[in-house]
């Protein structure tokens, strides 16, 4: 298994919206994360774009019909969750 060369944070407010989405949903997030924890260069991910307007600075991590908004710290190699919302409503 590789090495995790990034770290993934998330909040108590992150949590609570994973239980919201049910079993499934949540564990396909969270193994998608794990997937960005790992990569050399998150943002050299298919399904990450550079948010862009009042989210400048953010990206967003498509995963099925959910999105990921998150912010990256590349001095401490750190993913910080934003929100995770259902695809429409997370702009």
């Amino acid at each position: 298994m590789p090495e995790k060369t990034w770290s993934v944070e998330l909040s108590i407010s992150d949590l609570k919206a994973l239980h919201r989405l049910g079993k499934k949903a949540s564990v396909r997030i969270l193994d998608r994360l794990g997937d960005l924890e790992e990569a050399e260069n998150p943002l050299r991910h298919k399904d990450i774009r550079a948010l862009e307007g009042k989210l400048k600075g953010f990206y967003r991590f498509r995963i099925g019909t959910y999105r990921v908004i998150f912010e990256l710290d590349a001095e401490n190699r750190r993913i910080g969750l934003l929100a995770i919302v259902p695809r429409g409503k997370g702009y």
